[in-house]
This record gives structure tokens, C-alpha cells and sequence, in this order.
């Protein structure tokens, strides 16, 4: 299998899980204010799509993000989405809409798919700087893809300390 086919596959697979663990998500799960540290799975999720959001458009391609650049606040509600080491307990007590993010979901993967339907085997030895130390483009799509998984994890455990399943298995 060549490595670009493979990305691709794993992509597909991780998208698999995320569909899963959303899968018949209702509100009152979606928004459960977790105990202890852990977030909402509402601020998870948004956090996990505009983590592939922004790896693949601003850091790889140097483009806004779909979440900007198609009025994504305006949309959910959501002024920013969560981000590593800022506080995300707003999101504690927030109802927050899954559909509009289903939406930004389906919006966020098409331009991925489209940003690797032009990725060749030497893009992804290009070199850039990302969180403060130098990655190759192919360590930022295993990242993507190794967070997503990460988060459709977290996910799972926040469904199941709720009572219901997480994945499918």
C-alpha cells in the first residue's frame, strides 16, 4: 500500500469511530457536566474537530480554518472552540446543539479529504514548525488522526460514566 493511501485509510477508520461514539448522542449526555476535570463531551467534540480543522488548514495549508472561514461561530453559539491549556469550564453548564456540529463535522472532513486528494509522498517530508518544534507534514496527519482516536476515546469513557455504551464493541 503506498503512504498516501494508507493516511487516507486511517483517516477513514478514525471517522468510523467518531461516527460511532456519536452516534445517537442525546442532548442530555452530549452536555453532562462531567465530575472532577474532565470536560463535556459537547466541548470534546468540538475540540477534537477543530483540532483536524486547524492542523490540516491553517498549519499545513495556511489557510483560515472552515470553522472561521464559514462563519462556524455564528452557527453553533460557540465564540471559540476549546483549545489546549485554556480553561474549558464554560463549558460545564452550557447546552450546546450537536447538530450544527454534525454539520461543521461533515464541512471539516470534505475540505480534508480535498487537501489530501493533492498530497503527494514528498509533501509529506516538508518541514514546519507547529506548538514550538520543527514536524514533518506526515507527523502533523498522524497527529490529527492519533488525537481524533485520543478523543473518540474520551468520549466513549464520558458515555459510559453516564451509564451508556461508548463504542460499539
Amino acid at each position: 500500500m503506498e503512504i498516501i493511501e494508507y493516511i487516507k485509510a486511517e483517516m477513514a477508520r478514525v471517522r468510523i469511530s467518531v461516527e460511532r461514539v456519536m452516534k445517537d448522542m442525546p442532548p442530555e449526555i452530549f452536555n453532562f457536566p462531567a465530575p472532577g476535570t474532565a470536560n463535556t463531551i459537547s466541548a470534546t467534540f468540538v475540540h477534537l474537530m477543530n483540532s483536524e480543522d486547524h492542523f490540516i488548514q491553517e498549519v499545513l495549508q495556511g489557510k483560515p480554518t472552515v470553522w472561521k472561514s464559514r462563519g462556524w461561530s455564528e452557527k453553533t453559539g460557540i465564540q471559540k472552540p476549546p483549545s489546549i491549556g485554556e480553561d474549558w469550564s464554560d463549558y460545564k453548564n452550557r447546552k450546546i446543539e450537536l447538530q450544527p456540529l454534525l454539520e461543521y463535522m461533515a464541512e471539516v472532513w470534505r475540505a480534508t479529504d480535498a487537501y489530501l486528494a493533492s498530497v503527494t509522498p514528498d509533501d509529506l517530508d516538508r518541514r514546519l514548525v507547529f506548538a514550538g518544534r520543527e514536524r514533518s507534514v506526515g507527523d502533523m496527519l498522524h497527529l490529527s488522526i492519533a488525537q481524533s482516536y485520543s478523543h473518540a476515546g474520551e468520549i466513549a469513557a464520558l458515555k459510559g460514566i453516564q451509564g451508556i455504551k461508548g463504542l460499539p464493541v
